[in-house]
């Protein structure tokens, strides 16, 4: 976007820019959100702005900055969110998933039978969806039996509302053939809907790349196969991205893949990772080996016939003590704390066996602590054992009825087993111990998830399993 210049601008926004807030809620904004996109974008920002004082009923800047607190940078953030995309966006990069990533990782993790892939800030969700569709289509019958999940995240609540219904107008479909169109999806109206058996291996949740800490088991953004966050860190600074980078590759599975938009080839950024060159697309694997490498393009099978940026409302920071009136487990010795922060940093890194190992040393000598349960059904999960996850979580649950996050994972188990019942009544649960708790609450070990967060995140669950 280039600058529009005042003359073509209305005299409200003209106003906004011209306010003697301004430029200190443009820096506020900034500083919040890592978006150095907006530094010399006055007009454009002043729009956004301009629109939240009307909705709020704000009169000027100052009043604004004020009225930043609790939910309202969010709100903002939302507005600056951009939303366009479409199925297979960038053809050429999902011809690289299909001839050189996932031939690789199907035989690399041929003994797990797993494979996670993140699609870090999927807006309204044609990205995630459109790699369920690959998945499905061209390696169905080598993924019979595997366990897939496609986590999809975003900080614009509105999208990922509408990507969990998987709805989409006939301009999201310009790209791909009619054959897929009708394989894929269900028409409904002017509208089609994606097909059950693409929709059941994605899931949405909320998460915002500057404000949560990650790798996160908590935010299930952890051990990874690959990550695909295009278009996003155009818009940050250069010391925001800087931050940013690591913390994708720990969010990865030893030989996993990390895929950025077109935008983004600077490959000094990721002199950490192995690069490798394909016909319109530039991948980078995380590997022994730091330096860059470049490899001949692969010989490219027939081409098959997509998100938005996401914003994040922070910059990273330094681990702050939760603020939450959620009373806590018993207090822990400094030991059992220094180990199941090794746990922890284990499962983060993708070395279930070895996090289960730590936390079941943990359970020996302290068997009744929640904390240990709950972080531990979290790991089952993620090893594919379903059953001992679930006796975990309700274990959890019964030694402390009020911690909020094992009722959470609770309901989102149950969900993913169709337990709709079930995990409507964990989600109600979540809904009452959340009553008592302001907004910007957070809890013990829950990687600086909110209370406003998890409140909105467990209504929209309700509303998509009928319940709300």
């Amino acid at each position: 976007m280039g600058s529009l210049g005042l003359e073509s601008v209305s005299p409200k926004v003209q106003a906004v820019v011209e306010d003697p807030q301004f430029n200190r809620l443009k820096a506020l904004v900034i500083e919040a959100t890592g978006m150095a996109f907006y530094t010399d974008k006055n007009e454009e920002l002043a729009r956004i702005i301009q629109s939240r004082l009307s909705e709020t009923g704000i009169g000027d800047c100052a009043a604004y900055i004020d009225h930043l607190g609790g939910d309202e940078m969010d709100l903002l953030v939302a507005e600056l969110t951009i939303g366009e995309t479409y199925f297979f966006r960038h053809k050429e990069q999902f011809d690289a998933f299909r001839d050189v990533i996932l031939p690789g990782l199907l035989e690399r993790n041929q003994d797990t039978r797993r494979l996670r892939i993140w699609s870090a800030g999927c807006a309204t969700g044609p990205e995630p969806y459109s790699l369920a569709i690959l998945l499905k289509r061209e390696f169905g019958p080598r993924l019979a039996g595997w366990q897939v999940s496609i986590v999809a995240t975003d900080i614009n609540q509105k999208f990922l509302s509408r990507a969990r219904e998987g709805r989409y107008d006939e301009w999201a479909f310009r790209t791909i053939p009619d054959d897929v169109l009708r394989d894929c999806f269900d028409k409904s109206g002017r509208q089609w809907v994606i097909k059950p058996e693409y929709k059941r291996v994605v899931t949405f949740q909320h998460h915002n790349l500057i404000k949560n800490r990650f790798p996160s088991l908590i935010d299930n953004i952890a051990g990874f196969d690959i990550i695909i966050c295009r278009n996003v860190i155009i818009y940050f600074s250069r010391e925001t991205i800087e931050a940013l980078i690591p913390c994708f590759r720990d969010s990865l599975n030893d030989g996993g893949w990390l895929v950025m938009g077109h935008a983004e080839p600077n490959m000094e950024l990721f002199r950490n990772f192995r690069t490798v060159t394909c016909p319109g697309a530039i991948l980078y694997q995380k590997a022994d080996i730091a330096p860059v490498e470049q490899r001949p393009p692969p010989q490219s099978a027939a081409p098959i016939r997509t998100v938005a940026p996401l914003v994040p409302a922070r910059k990273p920071a330094a681990p702050r003590p939760p603020v939450s009136r959620q009373p806590s487990p018993p207090t822990p010795t400094s030991g059992r704390s220094t180990s199941l922060d090794a746990a922890r940093a284990l499962a983060d890194s993708g070395r279930w066996q070895e996090s289960i190992d730590a936390t079941n040393a943990l359970l020996a000598s302290t068997p009744l602590d929640p904390a240990i349960h709950f972080f531990r059904a979290l790991v089952l999960e993620q090893m594919g054992n379903s059953d001992e996850c679930e006796k975990a979580l309700r274990r959890a649950i019964y030694l402390d009825r009020r911690m909020v996050l094992p009722h959470y994972h609770l309901g989102l188990f149950l969900w993913r087993r169709n337990d709709s019942q079930g995990a409507a009544r964990s989600f109600r649960n979540v809904l009452g111990l959340l009553d008592d708790l302001a907004d910007n609450a957070t809890f013990p070990d829950g990687d600086d998830m909110t209370a406003g967060q998890l409140r909105e995140t467990v209504l929209m669950q309700l509303k998509l399993i009928g319940a709300a």
